[in-house]
């Protein structure tokens, strides 16, 4: 019993002993974690290589794997390219980080497809390098995505920019890009037609309400003008895909949902859908990280639910149409899903019914 309780206690000495050695042995991050960073044991990291700056605010990283990833840079809003001082943005981000290894710390996927996340190169938040250039706007819009740190650090730093009047900080009152490109659609697409008009696609033979994503989007020479809905179907035109049902024009007008899709558990975020994100422990991770697993990037594609409103969804570029139940059905990119009433309503419209789907096992009554 004693050599047994003496061995015991020379193993239980050993463990405290490699337990210290690791605390020790764990870097210090750029800023101060998190209690909830510090505590969750999973975080969501790309390391890879810059291979293009397509701006200044989002670039596309290649991994060992030789998956491309694009990233949108968290916290901060750039100059468009055609905008005064975009092209200067740019180049400063290149200079900052095209060609080099680095690792993103990375938080969602947005609308447009894109992992958004901080890049972290030697240590630095490349980030916040390009407020403090006077290269970009701390993005306000979305600030609530940062730690209140991060919040107050970027505010800090566009100030101190605009102060010194560098970059765009030049210019007393510079353009925001989200204005510029609603200036750009404006002059494009001319003075918008009176409250409530229905705008066809005369291409597509496709309708859209004035709630509906891409109700300024098409041609003007394939717009379409009708008083009302039932107007619009009476000329043979249909509701657009990326548009939702509605008893009357102007009633509640909501927009689809575009939001990425979260997981419930961290063993949803670990799952083989999800490995397109390297894992790694919470060492040396910025601040602005938030705790929790996130659904993965998975190669940078993101969908919606296509909703309640119709039973058949269409993948408009293969020509597909899928049903309830079928395991594509919530995979279609929502500028690719159109919807139908029914599957002759689908195959009537050219679509076909996809391979992996069964008419007879996968319609929901």
């Amino acid at each position: 019993m004693k050599t047994l309780a003496k061995t015991a206690s020379v193993f239980v000495a050993v463990v405290i002993s490699a337990l210290v050695g690791v605390t020790q042995q764990v870097p210090t991050g750029p800023r101060q974690q998190s209690a909830a960073v510090v505590a969750n044991n999973v975080q969501l990291v790309i390391e890879g290589k810059v291979i293009n700056v397509h701006d200044g605010d989002t670039i596309t990283v290649i991994d060992q794997h030789n998956r491309k990833f694009h990233i949108r840079l968290q916290g901060i809003d750039a100059p468009e390219l055609k905008q005064e001082f975009g092209s200067v943005s740019q180049q400063n981000l290149s200079r900052l980080v095209l060609g080099k290894q680095v690792t993103i710390y990375w938080t969602k996927v947005d609308k447009y497809r894109r992992t958004v996340g901080t890049i972290m190169l030697d240590g630095r938040d490349m980030n916040i390098e390009q407020i403090r250039a006077g290269q970009a706007w701390h993005f306000k819009k979305y600030e609530d995505e940062q730690e209140p740190q991060d919040r107050r650090t970027y505010a800090a730093a566009e100030q101190q920019a605009r102060a010194a009047k560098l970059g765009l900080w030049q210019d007393p009152d510079p353009t925001a890009p989200g204005d510029w490109r609603q200036g750009v659609k404006a002059k494009r697409w001319g003075p918008p037609p009176p409250e409530g008009t229905i705008i066809g696609n005369r291409n597509s033979k496709k309708y859209h309400r004035p709630a509906c994503s891409g109700y300024r989007d098409m041609a003007e020479k394939n717009r379409v003008f009708f008083k009302s809905v039932e107007e619009a179907e009476a000329a043979g035109y249909k509701r657009a895909g990326n548009c939702p049902a509605e008893d009357q024009v102007g009633l509640k007008k909501t927009s689809p949902d575009t939001s990425v899709i979260q997981p419930t558990s961290a063993a949803a975020a670990l799952s083989p859908s999800a490995s397109s994100a390297t894992t790694r422990p919470s060492v040396a991770v910025p601040a602005r990280i938030q705790a929790g697993p996130r659904l993965s990037p998975a190669n940078g594609n993101t969908v919606t639910d296509p909703g309640s409103d119709a039973k058949i969804v269409g993948n408009k570029n293969s020509k597909i149409y899928h049903l309830p139940g079928c395991s594509s059905y919530s995979k279609v990119s929502e500028k690719n899903q159109i919807r139908f009433d029914s599957v002759e309503a689908a195959e009537k419209a050219g679509y076909k019914l996809a391979g992996n789907c069964s008419p007879n096992k996968n319609i929901r009554q």
